[in-house]
């Protein structure tokens, strides 16, 4: 019977590549149900029960929700710039350890336990940290695995992902039954056990990475800010080296784009598309089951593309996603549905490739500090646009949805005229 699966399994091409893969990389996509699952149960309803906790009638309810994700992308900001050091420091795989389960196992603890505002802003700082730990778990999972198999990992990572948001209804059913804060506090425990056997396992089963080795050795005897004196050279590498500049105006895009996604596109189709607000909780589950069916018949095909044309592609369905809800106003689910469908393709051609970018462009030694300090950079580029996009909103519903289009397509052309790709084969290092 498990010989008989198997040889099912293996027809699909993507499947069959995940089942190939080994070592590090093997165990990073087996243990992210651990954590996918839980936030899928409790994403939805984590600002409800923060209301709840602090009280709804609290006079500056909306001043300290906004103060909460103040202090997590100040957490996030900080440690963006200490990741790649750390990490060189410490190795990946302790690194990813510590602080997978600082900012996940600890945090959702917190989160659980919570009795008042302050508890939040703890879990909130903690949680901020996972800018360190993805540092590390990406350097785990691609610094030994073949070059080729990079992007069948990363799509059986956004597989996960996506098939956990069908779970979704659990939260609501738990909701429904218990109310939700006793509903929410069973959740969080739930993750915290979920969330620290995934760190553990993990922490268990892999191996440092050579190249992993290769820094803890090199860094040993090299004071923090001996090696944070460094950044200077990393951070004029980002912004003289065609790949590392590229690759950070496709993660400001991406920044950008999924304010659009997170935001603005509830609030437009509630307001001008016509959709209730009870309606809404379909869209995750419709966009992860389009992302799935496109991953299970024609993302293998899209590995074997060049970069250049998959990410042009992606870019280009980013706009026709955001121009859809503007052409078909009033019309309900019409526009709604097609630009579930363009955004959903669109992340499976881009999001897998952003996360390969890196480790295929960049030399191996300085990677750690590169993806550190592209992510300083495009976080404190694109904080900012949520004020701005807000006040375009206040103008009209429009304008956030045309400006994403010009970006989109702006980001596009770039990678379509690159030259990047045609002159790689030479990752770019700091001299």
């Amino acid at each position: 019977m498990a010989n008989a699966l198997s040889r099912l399994l293996r027809k699909n091409s993507l499947i069959n590549q995940l089942m190939q893969l080994e070592g590090n990389a093997k165990w990073c996509v087996l243990c992210e149900p651990f954590w996918a699952i839980t936030n899928a149960l409790y994403v939805a309803y984590a600002v409800e029960y923060r209301k709840a906790i602090i009280g709804l009638d609290n006079a500056n309810l909306g001043t300290l929700l906004g103060t909460l994700v103040t202090i997590q992308l100040s957490s996030q900001f900080i440690s963006s710039f200490l990741g790649g050091v750390i990490t060189d420091k410490l190795g990946r795989r302790k690194t990813c350890y510590y602080f997978d389960l600082l900012s996940g196992a600890l945090s959702v603890l917190l989160l659980a336990c919570a009795r008042n505002f302050w508890w939040f802003a703890v879990s909130m700082a903690f949680s901020g940290c996972w800018q360190i730990n993805t540092n590390a778990w990406n350097g785990l999972l691609t610094e030994d695995c073949p070059p080729k198999k990079i992007p069948y990992a990363f799509s059986g990572i956004t597989m996960v992902q996506l098939a956990a948001t069908f779970l979704t209804p659990i939260s609501i059913i738990l909701v429904r039954t218990f109310d939700i804060i006793p509903a929410l506090r069973g959740v969080y425990c739930f993750a915290f056990l979920s969330q620290a056997f995934k760190c553990t396992l993990l922490f268990l089963k892999s191996k440092e990475t050579q190249q992993g080795k290769k820094r803890i050795e090199e860094t040993k005897n090299v004071p923090l800010s001996r090696m944070l004196s460094g950044y200077g050279r990393v951070f004029k590498l980002i912004f003289t080296t065609p790949a590392t500049r590229l690759l950070l105006i496709l993660v400001i895009t991406i920044g950008i784009n999924n304010i659009i996604i997170n935001t603005f596109f509830y609030d437009f189709a509630t307001e001008r598309l016509g959709l209730s607000t009870s309606s809404l909780g379909y869209i995750p589950m419709i966009r992860a089951a389009v992302c799935l069916l496109f991953m299970f018949t024609a993302q293998s095909k899209i590995n074997e593309k060049s970069h250049r044309a998959v990410l042009s592609i992606g870019l280009v369905l980013y706009a026709v996603a955001f121009a859809c809800p503007l052409l078909f106003q009033g019309a309900s689910w019409l526009g709604a549905v097609l630009y579930i469908f363009f955004e959903a393709i669109a992340n499976a051609f881009v999001i897998p490739r952003k996360e390969s970018l890196l480790f295929l462009y960049v030399d191996k030694q300085e990677r750690s500090r590169v993806y550190a300090m592209l992510h300083v950079i495009a976080l404190a580029i694109t904080s900012p646009f949520g004020t701005v996009m807000g006040a375009m909103s206040d103008i009209s519903r429009l304008y956030p949805f045309l400006f994403a289009i010009l970006v989109s397509l702006g980001c596009g052309a770039l990678m379509f005229f690159s030259r990047t790709e045609s002159e790689n084969g030479k990752a770019t290092s700091v001299k």
